[in-house]
């Protein structure tokens, strides 16, 4: 730490820019307890608080006087007493003469033998020794009117009247003292050769220096050989700057005395107020040389010395002065001020406390002492220790305006240290925005901790640009360049990964043991798992984890996070006892560590277990619309259905402005049955917010009720809010297979859509809706439309031969289309056999109509293959599930259709019939079952919820920046004695009492029917029924009526016996 040098001993009290730079002018005189004299003290009244000489009380008495006190005052007006041991009264005087005093009054021989006038003498005495008795206590008022009681007596009296004005004197009554010593000089020109100083002294302090030299020089006019004299004239003249007269005064003290070494002090200050410091050096040394004088002058030449940064010299002299008066402030301080620019911080702080110590009367310099203090601590890093500091000067009332300014600066880091960030961020703000010189030392600590503010709450755009700043001011602490370094790689993680994983790895070079960088490597690998689908990144996100959790195995968030690996990994066993850790270990009972844990149980298929921990988080925060769309899906599928509608319609009050909500809701409806319903709630979530999934989902209702055009309108909106190769496939697939037939009376329109579906699967093979095994399916379907039977059937194959990368529900309602359509074309090629085969593993899984159908087209293939008892039986059975087209065929009916399946649907029936005729037998016209794809419902089955995942983004790991205020110690950080308060919310309020649940053992609310319904103002599109909210769609359903079974037809007697002439005429023929 470097100290600025002095201008002058008289300079401001602070230098900038160090901790040390505190400096007041020299003191001119000391209280009674911070200088010893080795020699008797020798009468001078006080010139002024900043003359170098005459600052002791005498302990002398002039010959044959009474006792002189010097007064001594402090920067506060009070004043310290010092007398003389020895004293004189009026019986030391003569007072036998008989000569009578100048104003004619008797002389003290006249009334000497009288009885009263020894009466009156004695009086006078005790007056004169009571008033002498209460100087020496100090009691200088009461003494003042002892001394008036002589005077009245004997108004010429003048050993009361000189003791009287050196007790006004001391009582700062210098106007009254002044009548008292002019009385004194008038009776008694030659009183003493002192009084001429004292009443120098008293103009001296009523500024009048001009009255007082003179009255000085009047005495030295009588007393030419007086040294004091020469002295005190000296120094007045030098309070005046007339450094040329004071040093002739002093040189002739010096004559007069050549070891007077109040004179060379003199000497010394006036060539110092001359700048010339050399020969004010020399006439100190020449004053250390004087015994009653040596301590001063040490002080004095090393504070000259210290101006001159020639330290050791100046601490050499000191330590020197320090032997002879071991509690003298001022030498302490400067002594502690070398020590400073030594960065000596501890015997600074040492000599600091010992000024506060013995600078009791004066308090000269205890207010920059504190600061010192103060700022020793902020260079050990110890701000609490450093505010503590300062508050010792504010309690008494010495607070300098250099304190001020960096107490705000330790309450900045204090704020940040207790946590209250943006309250320290904008102490520090303002801090750098006033741009103090004192603090320019710290701007670049300002930046830095401003750095750490800023990264505690995630704002690490501006952490980083105040840590730039602050390495452009100076070397960033280790601390500093790892905040540095994590902010960093924060920032740089979406566009760059790799870049910030290298960064985070660099941070742990220097703090190993920190886990944040291990924490947010893990959320890293784990979002490129979620992207790549990589699932050896997500084992490496747990390596990170297992690692960062041996080395702190305390914290919650920790078990929290690998919990959501291991789930993300499918190995929900394992997540389960690190969620129950997360659980124990967090300070509060956290809503999603219960919800987490209830998806593990959801997956593991453990129900009830997962509705309890759904119910927790509920119970933990109503206000969060997840654990109810869990514990709905939960209800779902334990078959309380309306258990799930009223979790589902909480989730959409407490969460109404979220299109999310409303497409969860959705999905549910459409596994309800109500398609509808649910097309409203897809439309809701658009009023809300258009979105991609509400698009695409209710282009999958319209598709279900047949509502072509809708659908594709919905389908092109999806693709414009976000662009997909799979939804552009489904729209061409569906305006391909939509537009109308040219030509239909020949191949050509049928092959222009051969062409046109060719060419788009040779783009993309499978969309959103529409899957590999449609395109080959369509394509078989226009084959055999078209005569290549042998075509058609490779393609129906090829379809059955595609699998699914997915469990498909649809699947084998798909596969037994195309297994009819395979038989057709067997039937088309009369290998019947095989067609008959391929019906028949149809007919078992088949209910209603379409069984009827299919039965019927068995006992057709029956007669063909002539097996009347098997046609027989089937025609019977095909009657009962197909009354009326069995009996169309019975009767012979001019075109018997048989469209089992979607023969008939809406996009089939665009497309002609096929007629397949059996010889003799009565055709029948077909038509392949095809139509627009089902729509796969979607599912509530718990499997891995990408959703819950977002619990572990990198923003969603803790920033705990390393505080760049801790001194580090081999590994070690140091701390300061304070003791934090810290506060936390008590778990006990955020848990019901276990009673609470004893009168009700269901783990759903009792209150789901009281919700509040949020309305939104959107507008259906043209022809839609009118709008109903999400919540109230729920109560549709329960009106829906059961489906309806097939009804069973038995046959006549009539029909049997068409049936048997038909097996007859077979048989016959």
């Amino acid at each position: 730490m470097l100290i600025r040098p002095q201008i002058s001993l008289n300079a401001s009290p602070i230098i900038l820019h160090s901790i040390n730079k505190v400096r007041y002018k020299s003191s001119q005189g000391t209280s009674g307890q911070s200088r010893v004299t080795n020699a008797p003290r020798k009468f001078s009244p006080r010139v002024n608080k900043s003359f170098t000489c005459y600052q002791e009380i005498p302990s002398s008495t002039p010959k044959n006087r009474s006792l002189s006190v010097e007064k001594y005052k402090n920067p506060s007006g009070e004043v310290t007493p010092n007398v003389r041991n020895k004293s004189t009264t009026l019986r030391n005087r003569n007072l036998r003469s008989s000569s009578k005093l100048m104003n004619g009054h008797p002389g003290p021989g006249d009334l000497e033998g009288t009885k009263e006038f020894k009466f009156k003498k004695e009086i006078i005495t005790a007056w004169l020794d009571r008033g002498l008795s209460e100087m020496h206590l100090g009691e200088f008022q009461s003494a003042t009117v002892f001394f008036s009681k002589v005077i009245k007596e004997e108004p010429n009296h003048v050993d009361a009247l000189f003791n009287r004005a050196c007790s006004l004197m001391n009582l700062t009554e210098y106007k009254q003292a002044i009548l008292d010593l002019m009385s004194v000089i008038n009776e008694s020109p030659l009183y003493d050769k002192k009084i001429y100083i004292a009443l120098a002294m008293c103009f001296a302090n009523l500024n009048d220096y001009d009255t007082a030299i003179r009255q000085l020089s009047k005495g030295l006019l009588k007393y030419p050989k007086f040294t004091e004299g020469f002295v005190t004239r000296g120094q007045l003249l030098s309070q005046q700057m007339r450094w040329d007269k004071s040093i002739q005064d002093f040189c002739k003290a010096i004559s007069l005395s050549p070891n007077e070494g109040s004179a060379y002090i003199g000497l010394g200050d006036a060539y110092l107020g001359m700048d010339d410091k050399k020969n004010a050096i020399k006439a100190y040394s020449q004053a250390i040389q004087s015994t009653h004088t040596s301590f001063l002058a040490l002080i004095k030449r090393a504070k000259l010395f210290f101006e001159q940064q020639e330290f050791s010299k100046s601490l050499s002299d000191l330590e020197l002065a320090l032997s002879y008066n071991t509690e003298d402030a001022e030498a302490y301080y400067y002594k502690a001020l070398i020590l400073l620019s030594q960065e000596n911080l501890t015997e600074a702080a040492l000599c600091l406390e010992q000024v506060i110590k013995y600078d009791i009367q004066e308090k000269k310099y205890t207010g920059a002492s504190i600061y010192n203090l103060g700022a020793i601590k902020i260079k050990q890093k110890d701000y609490y220790g450093a505010m503590h500091t300062f508050k010792r000067a504010t309690d008494i009332n010495l607070e300098v305006k250099e304190q001020k300014i960096l107490k705000g600066y330790v309450e900045a880091i204090l704020c940040l240290m207790k946590r209250k960030f943006k309250e320290g961020i904008s102490q520090l703000t303002r801090i750098i925005k006033k741009k103090e010189t004192l603090i320019q030392e710290y701007i670049g600590n300002c930046y830095a901790f401003r750095a750490y503010g800023y990264g505690s709450i995630e704002k690490h755009d501006q952490a980083v640009r105040n840590l730039i700043s602050a390495s452009k001011i100076q070397e960033l602490d280790n601390a500093s360049k790892y905040n540095l370094q994590v902010s960093t790689a924060i920032l740089k993680y979406e566009k760059d990964s790799n870049e910030a994983l290298a960064l985070l790895e660099e941070s742990l070079k220097e703090f190993p043991k920190n886990i944040e960088p291990l924490a947010y490597q893990a959320s890293i690998y784990l979002s490129q798992s979620r992207k790549t689908a990589n699932k050896k990144l997500g084992e490496k996100s747990k390596s990170l984890l297992d690692k960062a959790i041996s080395l702190r195995d305390s914290e919650s968030d920790l078990y929290f996070f690998r919990g959501l690996i291991l789930y993300y990994l499918n190995r929900p066993i394992e997540a389960v006892p690190d969620y129950e850790t997360a659980i124990d270990k967090a300070e509060d009972n956290m809503p999603v560590h219960f919800m987490c844990r209830g998806l593990c149980y959801a997956q593991l298929k453990l129900l009830k277990e997962a509705i309890q921990d759904f119910s927790i988080a509920i119970q933990l925060n109503e206000n969060l619309s997840e654990p109810y769309y869990y514990r709905g899906r939960c209800a779902y599928l334990m078959d309380d259905t309306q258990q799930a509608f009223q979790d589902f319609q909480k989730m959409i009050t407490n969460k109404h402005d979220d299109p999310t909500v409303h497409i969860h809701a959705g999905n549910l409806l459409i596994l309800a049955g109500s398609v509808e319903d649910a097309s409203k709630a897809f439309t809701n979530a658009n009023s809300v917010k258009p979105t991609f999934d509400a698009f695409l989902q209710r282009s999958k209702c319209y598709m279900i009720m047949e509502k072509i055009d809708l659908a594709l309108s919905d389908l092109e909106s999806a693709n414009k809010i976000q662009q997909s190769k799979d939804v552009e496939f489904d729209i061409e697939m569906i305006k391909i297979l939509n537009s109308p037939i040219e030509n239909i009376n020949n191949n050509g329109g049928l092959q222009k859509k051969m062409n046109q579906i060719s060419k788009e699967y040779g783009l993309q093979t499978s969309g959103k809706l529409f899957k590999e095994k449609h395109i080959h399916w369509y394509k078989g379907v226009l084959f055999f439309l078209t005569d290549e039977i042998q075509k058609a059937k490779i393609e129906f194959k090829a379809a059955l031969d595609t699998k699914y990368e997915i469990d498909d529900p649809n699947t084998d309602k798909d596969n037994s289309e195309v297994l009819y359509n395979l038989a057709l074309c067997y039937m088309v090629i009369q290998q019947y056999e095989a067609a008959l085969i391929h019906l028949q593993e149809l007919v078992y899984i088949l209910e209603g109509g379409d069984r009827g159908k299919v039965l019927l087209l068995i006992g057709v293939l029956n007669l063909v293959m002539q097996q009347n008892d098997q046609a027989r039986n089937t025609m019977l059975e095909a009657f009962k599930y197909e009354p009326i087209i069995s009996t169309a065929y019975l009767e012979e009916k001019t075109k018997v259709e048989i469209l089992p399946f979607a023969a008939d649907s809406i996009l089939a029936s665009k497309f002609p019939l096929k007629k397949i005729d059996f010889g003799d037998h009565h055709p029948i016209y077909v038509r392949p079952s095809f139509g627009y794809p089902y729509i796969t419902l979607p599912s509530l089955e718990f499997g891995i919820e990408d959703m819950i995942l977002d619990n572990f983004l990198i923003k969603c790991v803790k920033c705990k920046p390393e505080a760049p205020w801790l001194n580090r110690v081999k590994g070690t950080i140091q701390f300061t004695e304070e003791i934090r308060e810290m506060q936390s919310e008590s778990v006990a309020s955020t848990i019901k009492s276990d009673s609470d649940d004893d009168d009700d053992n269901s783990v759903f609310d009792a209150s789901f029917s009281e919700f509040k319904v949020f309305r939104s103002a959107a507008v259906l599109p043209t022809g839609e029924s009118a709008k109903q909210d999400t919540a109230q769609l729920f109560n549709n359903v329960k009106k829906k009526e059961g489906m309806i079974k097939a009804v069973v037809a038995d046959a006549s007697e009539d029909v049997k016996r068409k049936i048997d002439s038909i097996c007859s005429s077979n048989f016959d023929d």
